[in-house]
């Protein structure tokens, strides 16, 4: 009973070395996908925009038909004319703004990501140095770190 218990904390005590093990992976899994994300909603940022220039554009094309409707004695249809334009060119504007933002956005996540995955690799850098380094004060400081440990015959 003595045994499963102790074999039990043994186990207990190991977890969360193990969880801490793939942390660095983790972290650098975690980096990649924030790059991915941000250059994909810098991508829909530069959608959103053009998407707003050429509602803008339309607007403009539906100004000069009303001005043309206007010269010719319309003026209701211009003036509707008028009031869809101005609409439009509003929404476009908006549309701009949103895409400069969302755009903005992106390259955050991007640069944040970046900074994640130099992060993760320094951490993992970190833990390969502190496994492969010998400590620089001996455990006993009666011996040398330069005595061997086997006497020489």
């Amino acid at each position: 009973m003595k045994t499963l218990w102790s074999g039990m904390v043994a186990a207990l005590m190991l977890v969360p070395a193990m969880a801490r093990a793939d942390r660095a992976e983790r972290m650098e899994k975690r980096a990649e996908r924030m790059e991915r994300q941000g250059e994909r909603r810098e991508k829909r940022g530069d959608r959103r925009e053009e998407r707003g220039e050429k509602l803008t554009q339309k607007a403009e094309a539906k100004d000069q038909r009303a001005e043309e409707l206007r010269s010719e004695g319309h003026v209701k249809a211009a003036n509707a004319l008028e009031r869809v334009a101005d609409r439009q060119e509003r929404r476009g504007e908006r549309m701009e703004r949103q895409g400069e933002r969302i755009e903005r956005r992106g390259e955050r996540r991007e640069k944040r990501g970046e900074r994640l995955e130099h992060r993760a690799d320094a951490l993992e850098q970190r833990k390969a140095n502190a496994h492969a380094a010998t400590p620089a004060t001996p455990a006993d400081p009666t011996v040398s770190p330069a005595t061997p440990a086997v006497p020489a015959n």
